[in-house]
């Protein structure tokens, strides 16, 4: 009766013993108690290539052979195979501890003493089998975890280095690449693009479509530039393009006019018409004592302001930069610091010479940086906000002295004091309330201040505008628009909004003297104005001929170095009163 089927039927078993009669022996005994696939060689010289080929699960190994001792084949195993290295039962007639021991330090499992105990050579079998197989399917176990956890730790290792929409590199991946290239001293050119419109879109058709422009602008790019370029993301309007080329600017101004065409063209998704715009900021590798993050920085401050424009960096736009922090710095304390004073600009009237008004001006002189421009520190104002409490300060400065020089008797009843007012100031809604309180708390007369607003200020919030200043107008509070004419929208506002006074641009006067077509843009806006009974008052007026051309126009106030610079209160005074004497006088 045939035994039964051992649990290891299939475990590959070799016998390793000079002597034929003992392999013939043992391959028929393991045939019989069902292991079906065993060999056995009488040379221990070939076990080495065919361990090469296949492991065995179990080596069957003579102790005393010829060529190489089962000793030898132990320290052979352990070398080679280490603790892949199949479990070995050592078959042996000597029984003395030393060969035992021996064998056991070089990793024999267990022993079989000749002559065979069937029932004890099989159970020895299956015990090592079993271990053996135990032991493989732990490993293999280990094997798989590993496995699993180098895939997982590889595929989060991707991930975060990729932007999840596009799978282009992310800014980790990108200042890596970066990084890279600056240490293999490797020429490389960084284009900082600033996407326009990709979050106007996504709020107007939806993330699902942004997020498809993503993709067919990574398409685009790609198709455009394939492997001369790595494209990336570095946030979803702002994108990466490094180029492994040396500086050359004619190349890189091709490059970067390639790349804004690239990017202008309308993209078709959904059967909806999409269009970006682009500028972008260009760094190198060739810049001295840089880092990836430095190059990236100087990417980024290089990006004009106009759009569809490029702009390499130089270290022209730092400077422009560290000015501008500096200003920045010094304006939030210019005002407590008492830094500001106001200057005044007469206004005259044509036809009689005489003061009528004057225009409020802000000047500012720090105590390092000296004097400095309104052209650098008042557009910086209005990015900051400080333009609302410094714009305070101005019309309260104003009223303060106008109120003196009314009192004193130093200008004309009828005087009338201009000051700027900024958008941000006019788009408060509570500014028309707020102005009318401060001229009720004074002694001026009605009428007596005028605020200036500019052509491009007022068209940012026409309707907010439009209800401020006919609050001011129910008042008697004369409103001027100053720099006429350099807007868009002037007959179209001019219509609806309750202005006054309309400032003829200085770009149209000061060559109306030489260049007909100034001229008779000048011509035109007078007679605009008075179709709308406001009245005109011409700026930059420098030489005589321009004063008597606009008066034969039928302008009537004029201002500009002709008749005097900005003056501060002492000088506007004697001004005013030399003026006056002289008109007395003729």
């Amino acid at each position: 009766m045939p035994s039964p089927a051992p649990p290891h039927k299939d475990a590959h078993i070799l016998v390793v013993d000079d002597t034929q009669v003992n392999v013939k022996l043992l391959l028929a005994l393991l045939q019989h108690y069902g292991y079906h696939n065993s060999r056995g060689i009488n040379d221990p010289r070939w076990i080495e290539p065919m361990l090469e080929e296949k492991l065995p699960d179990l080596i069957l190994l003579d102790i005393n052979m010829p060529h190489l001792s089962g000793h030898d084949v132990l320290g052979w195993l352990k070398t080679r195979w280490a603790e892949q290295a199949p479990p070995v039962i050592v078959l042996t007639a000597q029984t003395d501890r030393d060969t035992r021991m021996q064998a056991l330090d070089l990793g024999a499992r267990d022993f079989l003493t000749k002559p065979f105990d069937q029932q004890e050579v099989m159970q020895r079998i299956r015990n090592a089998l079993e271990v053996h197989f135990l032991l493989k399917e732990r490993n293999d176990r280990a094997i798989l975890l590993q496995n699993l956890v180098e895939e997982r730790t590889a595929a989060i290792q991707r991930l975060s280095r990729e932007d999840p929409v596009t799978q282009l590199p992310n800014r980790r991946a990108l200042l890596a690449q970066l990084d890279g290239l600056l240490q293999e001293g490797q020429p490389a050119l960084l284009y900082f693009l600033a996407l326009e419109g990709m979050d106007e879109i996504a709020r107007l058709h939806g993330y699902a479509i942004s997020e498809a422009l993503s993709l067919h602008l990574r398409d685009r790019l790609h198709g455009h530039f394939g492997e001369q370029a790595t494209v990336g993301v570095w946030n979803s309007s702002k994108w990466l393009l490094i180029t492994r080329q040396p500086l050359a600017k004619g190349a890189v101004s091709e490059q970067a006019q390639a790349i804004l065409r690239c990017i202008a063209q309308p993209f078709a998704i959904d059967q909806i018409k999409v269009h970006l715009g682009a500028r972008i900021g260009i760094s190198h590798t060739g810049m001295p004592h840089q880092s990836a993050e430095q190059l990236l920085r100087l990417a980024a401050l290089a990006l004009p302001d106009s759009s569809s424009g490029w702009r390499l960096y130089q270290p022209s736009i730092e400077d422009a930069l560290q000015k501008r922090i500096r200003l920045h710095e010094a304006l939030r304390s210019a005002l407590d610091q008492q830094e500001f004073f106001l200057v005044y600009q007469p206004k005259i009237e044509l036809h009689s010479g005489r003061v009528i008004g004057a225009e409020a001006l802000l000047r500012w002189v720090h105590p390092q940086l000296g004097f400095v421009s309104p052209i650098d520190f008042i557009p910086l104002a209005e990015t900051s906000g400080d333009i609302l409490s410094i714009g305070d300060w101005v019309i309260d400065r104003a009223i303060s002295q106008l109120e003196e020089w009314l009192a004193t008797g130093q200008v004309a009843s009828d005087f009338r004091l201009a000051v700027n007012v900024s958008v941000q100031q006019l788009t408060r809604p509570d500014f028309a309330r707020n102005l009318l309180n401060r001229l009720l708390r004074s002694r001026l007369p009605v009428g007596a201040l005028e605020i200036e607003i500019t052509e491009s200020g007022l068209m940012q919030n026409v309707d907010l505008a439009r209800a401020q200043l006919k609050l001011l107008a129910r008042h008697r509070v004369s409103v001027a628009i100053d720099d006429f004419g350099t807007g868009h929208s002037s007959l179209a506002y001019l219509k609806t909004l309750p202005v006054s006074v309309l400032k003829i641009d200085r770009a149209f006067v000061s060559n109306m003297d030489t260049n007909p077509q100034d001229c008779r843009l000048a011509e035109t806006v007078i007679d605009m104005a008075r179709n709308f009974s406001c009245i005109t008052v011409a700026e930059g007026v420098e030489k005589p001929e321009q004063a008597e051309m606009l008066q034969a126009m039928g302008c009537e106030l004029a201002q500009g170095y002709w008749y005097s610079p900005p003056l501060k209160v002492e000088q506007f005074v004697e001004f005013c009163a030399g003026r006056q004497r002289e008109r007395a006088a003729s």
